[in-house]
C-alpha cells in the first residue's frame, strides 16, 4: 500500500496575493517594520481572527512538544511521550515579540521529575473564539495511551478558554460524536459553517450505515464546554471514506460559509504498486439552515492529495492545487475558487521549488503574501529546509519563485536540530505587531538529554526571515524541567 500525505487544515484562511510585481521584492518593502506600531488586524468575520487568548491586540500561539525517547541516552531531564503526543507550550505576543509562558499546559500528565513517563498528552490543537466572547480558545485533541507502545489509545476533546490573563488551565471536556476518527486528515476542523459568524467545529466520524461522514457542532459553546446545536452530514452515495481520503475546510465560492471539499482514493487490488483507483471530487456547501448540502463539483478524477485554502490567483476566492502527480516541469494544477464555485479548466501554479506544509503570510511588510513551506532534499528527501516563496497571480494562474532557504545547521541558527526534524509545525503570525509576519516554528526532542530540538521565533524583515536574533526555546524556557 503506498503512503499518501493528504493536507492538514484546520480554519482555512484566504490570503490575497499582488497581482502587479512580485512578492518580497527590497526597496520600499517591509519599511514599515517598526514594533507594535502596526493596525491590528481587521478580519472580514469575528470568529477567524488570528488567535489572541488575552485580547491585548497582539497576536498569540500555541504548539505541541513532541520528544522521542529512543534517541535519549543517559538519564533525561524529563520524559517525553514518543513523538505524537506531548504538553501543550503557549507562546504570548507583545511589544518584545513572541515568547513562550514557561507555564505548559500538562494536564492529566505526571509531573515533571517524576522519572515516569507522560501517562497522556495533546495531539493536535485548534485556536478559534468557541464562546464568542472576544477571547481566543484553543481545542486540543487529548490521547491516553493503554499500553507502553502508544499504539492503542483512548481520545477526548477538551477546550481551554481565554481570558484576560490568557488562556485557562483547566481543560473542558467538549462532548464528542462516538466513533472512529477519520484516519488521514486532522479529526477535526474550525470553520463557519452555517454562516452566523460563530466558530463551529467538525468532527469527521465516517458512519457508512447511516450515510454520514461526520458532524458539525454549532458555536457558540457553553461555560460546560457543550456546542449550541449538531447537526450529522448526510451524504448520498456515501463515500468510501478510506486511507486514502482527504475531508478539508475552505470557503470556496467567497459567500462566508465554510465548505467542505471531500477527495477519495481508494486501492485498487490489480495494481498494488502503482497505485489506487481515483475518484471525482466532492464539493459540500455550508448552508444557514440545511447543514451541508452537496454541490456541482469539477469534472474528472483526481488522488487524495489535494491542498485547498488558500487565494494563489488573487481573486478574492480560495484554490485548490491538486496531486503532486500532475506536475510537469516546476508545476501543479489548480482549480481556481469563484463566486459560483469551481471556475472552469485546469490552471497552473508554477514554482521554482515546493515543500509540504505551505503556510501564507505578508512576511516582508509590504502588503503582498509570502510562501513559507518545509522542503525535502538530500538524495532520500529527508534533510529539512525552511523555505519562503514570492507569490505572484498570472494570466493562467500563479507563479512561486524562491526567495530563501533556512537549513537546519545555518550558521545563524541557534540551538541544534536534527536534519530529519527541523522546520515542522510551521505558524505565521505578527507576534510584535510590527506589519511583517515572524515564524513559529518547531521539532521533536531527541539526542542526549533532548539536547536537539525545541520551539524558534524568526522574526520577519524587508527580504524575508530574518536570521539574526532568532530566538530558540528548550525544555527550561517552556517550563518543562525538574524542578
Amino acid at each position: 500500500m503506498r503512503s499518501i500525505r493528504a493536507a492538514v487544515i484546520g480554519a482555512a484562511l484566504v490570503l490575497t496575493v499582488s497581482a502587479c510585481g512580485t512578492g518580497g521584492d527590497t526597496g520600499s518593502a517591509g519599511a514599515g517594520c517598526t514594533s507594535g506600531t502596526a493596525d491590528s488586524p481587521k478580519p472580514s468575520k469575528s470568529w477567524d481572527r488570528p488567535a489572541d487568548f488575552d485580547n491585548d491586540g497582539y497576536p498569540d500561539a500555541i504548539g505541541v512538544v513532541r520528544g522521542d525517547p529512543a534517541t535519549v541516552k543517559g538519564t533525561p531531564p524529563v520524559v517525553l511521550s514518543r513523538g505524537a503526543i506531548g504538553p501543550l507550550a503557549v507562546f504570548m505576543g507583545g511589544k518584545g515579540g513572541l515568547r513562550p509562558t514557561g507555564r505548559p499546559l500538562t494536564d492529566g500528565v505526571l509531573p515533571p521529575g517524576s522519572r515516569s513517563k507522560w501517562k497522556e498528552g495533546f495531539v493536535h490543537t485548534y485556536v478559534a473564539d468557541l464562546d464568542a466572547d472576544g477571547y481566543t480558545d484553543v481545542l486540543a485533541e487529548q490521547r491516553i495511551p493503554e499500553n507502553e507502545y502508544g499504539d492503542k489509545y483512548t481520545r477526548s476533546m477538551v477546550l481551554f478558554r481565554g481570558g484576560p490573563n490568557g488562556l485557562g488551565t483547566k481543560p473542558i471536556a467538549v462532548p464528542y460524536p462516538d466513533g472512529t476518527p477519520h484516519t488521514e486528515s486532522d479529526p477535526t476542523a474550525i470553520g463557519d459553517f452555517n454562516g452566523d459568524d460563530r466558530a463551529d467545529v467538525l468532527a469527521p466520524i465516517p458512519d457508512t450505515a447511516a450515510g454520514s461522514i461526520g458532524q458539525i457542532l454549532y458555536g457558540p459553546f457553553g461555560p460546560d464546554g457543550r456546542p449550541a446545536s449538531t447537526r450529522t452530514i448526510t451524504v448520498s452515495p456515501t463515500p468510501d471514506l478510506s486511507y486514502y481520503s482527504s475531508l478539508q475546510p475552505a470557503d470556496i465560492d467567497g459567500d462566508g460559509r465554510t465548505d467542505l471539499l471531500l477527495a477519495t482514493e481508494t486501492d485498487d487490488p490489480e495494481d498494488e504498486d502503482e497505485g489506487g483507483i481515483l475518484h471525482p471530487l466532492r464539493w459540500f456547501r455550508g448552508t444557514p439552515e440545511d447543514g451541508m448540502v452537496e454541490a456541482e463539483s469539477p469534472s474528472g478524477t483526481y488522488s487524495a492529495n489535494v491542498e485547498t485554502g488558500t487565494d494563489y490567483d488573487a481573486d478574492g476566492y480560495a484554490d485548490t492545487l491538486l496531486s503532486a502527480s500532475t506536475s510537469e516541469g516546476g508545476s501543479r494544477r489548480m482549480l481556481r475558487g469563484g463566486p459560483d464555485g469551481f471556475r472552469p479548466g485546469l490552471h497552473r501554479l508554477r514554482f521554482d521549488r515546493m515543500g509540504d506544509s505551505m503556510v501564507t503570510g505578508d512576511i516582508t511588510g509590504d502588503g503582498r503574501a509570502e510562501a513559507v513551506s518545509t522542503l525535502g532534499t538530500g538524495r532520500f528527501g529527508t534533510t529539512r529546509q525552511i523555505l519562503v516563496s514570492t507569490i505572484k497571480a498570472t494570466q493562467d494562474g500563479a507563479r512561486m519563485r524562491s526567495l530563501q532557504r533556512i537549513s537546519y545547521n545555518d550558521e545563524n541558527l541557534r540551538g541544534a536540530a536534527d536534519r530529519t526534524r527541523f522546520g515542522a509545525d510551521l505558524q505565521l503570525l505578527d507576534g510584535e505587531r510590527d506589519g511583517c509576519m515572524d515564524l513559529l516554528t518547531g521539532a521533536t526532542f531527541n539526542g542526549s538529554s533532548y539536547q536537539r530540538g525545541g520551539f524558534w521565533v524568526f522574526r520577519g524583515g524587508a527580504d524575508g526571515l530574518r536570521t539574526d536574533g532568532i530566538r530558540h526555546y528548550r525544555l527550561r524556557e517552556l517550563g518543562l524541567l525538574r524542578k
